[in-house]
């Protein structure tokens, strides 16, 4: 699945178009990257230093490895400088065959206000969710001005996190774009399903949440479609929600509905044509082999499956758009229990009756 983007081949004048439009790469310039967005380190209460997270999970081939300590002032280790010397270390083991990334981890947010951690990666400084009249909104707000390209995820969560996904506004959407779906090897797939019905724009990420590098080894990933491996690149992906979660650490993974990949919004569209591209490296081992494509939308209801027996596959159905958002569960031969890997949703916006009532204010019931 790796390629290359086809900028190149366009003339001078029609890649300055296409830059100035800023559209989506087509579906065959994505290549996808497998890593990890969440790990602690001495810092806070994890294990090992930065640097043995990062040339462990280089060495065990990861395309990226993100550092996500808990901003919390009740560790004597964890404080802007050691903020700022995870950083550099991110930046000295960063190449052009593996990103490394610094974020933090928003925890112990006892409320008011909602309870329920959360990761920002990439960002220049870091907020204590113990700090004085701090709580979700105030670090969803928080989100917003941030000046560098910054991704979050709701951790470890639950059906009734979060205060039952509450304080959700237009703006704050766009601040949270992924869900740990995989969490330390544990699912929380209905929680997943329970933030799509509250109206928040999340698409599925799979954690190790190390505290030390032992779960280096495990094989569930994060997946994120990208044109090239830079850590600009991965963050943009994962702004724009080009992510899925696998257990299979190579299982790749593409969703695309009207031309759109993953993680895009569709406005109003009177049908919908599906494209499912799914491919496992691994064809000597038969348990790698994709067995079932199901398409669900509105809490998880399957709208379209087919079953299969081979390691590359590329699906093509349609059906009407009656749902505010449709994802992609695959199975594969050798997982009996559920699903191999989830993709992101790709979300309907239907058109308003009346948009004269205003307001920002997106929050479902």
């Amino acid at each position: 699945m790796k390629s290359t983007s086809h900028l190149p081949r366009l003339g001078a004048f029609a890649a300055l178009i296409a830059l100035l439009s800023c559209a989506p790469a087509l579906a065959e310039d994505y290549n996808c990257y497998f890593g990890n967005t969440h790990a602690h380190t001495t810092y806070s209460d994890g294990k090992q230093m930065p640097s043995d997270h990062y040339s462990m999970a280089k060495a065990a081939g990861y395309d990226f490895y993100a550092i996500t300590n808990h901003a919390l002032a009740k560790y004597k280790g964890f404080t802007q400088e050691s903020y700022e010397a995870t950083k550099k270390e991110a930046d000295k083991f960063t190449d052009a065959a593996f990103v490394a990334i610094c974020g933090f981890e928003f925890s112990e947010n006892d409320g008011p206000g909602g309870t329920g951690h959360l990761c920002a990666l990439n960002t220049t400084g870091y907020l204590d969710a113990t700090g004085n009249e701090v709580n979700l909104p105030v670090f969803y707000d928080w989100l917003t001005k941030q000046k560098t390209t910054v991704a979050a995820s709701f951790n470890h969560p639950g059906v009734n996190t979060y205060d039952s996904y509450g304080y959700l506004t237009a703006s704050r959407r766009e601040e949270v774009q992924m869900y740990e779906v995989i969490n330390s090897g544990k699912p929380h797939y209905e929680g997943f399903i329970a933030a799509l019905e509250k109206g928040w724009r999340v698409a599925p990420i799979a954690a190790e949440d190390g505290h030390g590098t032992g779960r280096i080894k495990d094989t569930y990933r994060t997946g994120v479609l990208a044109t090239s491996l830079t850590r600009e690149n991965l963050m943009q992906a994962m702004r724009a929600r080009r992510v899925y979660c696998t257990w299979d650490k190579n299982l790749r993974l593409q969703f695309i509905a009207n031309g759109r990949i993953m993680g895009s919004v569709l406005a109003s569209p009177t049908s919908l044509e599906f494209t499912v591209i799914v491919s496992d490296p691994d064809t000597s081992d038969a348990g790698d082999a994709i067995a079932k494509i199901e398409i669900v939308g509105k809490k998880g209801a399957a709208v379209a499956s087919k079953e299969f027996a081979s390691h590359e596959v590329k699906w093509t159905t349609t059906c009407e758009p009656k749902d505010d958002y449709y994802f992609v569960k695959v199975y594969t031969a050798d997982k009996t229990d559920g699903p191999t890997a989830y993709s992101a949703p790709i979300w309907i916006e239907k058109a308003q009756p009346d948009s004269s009532t205003g307001g920002n204010d997106v929050q479902k019931n």
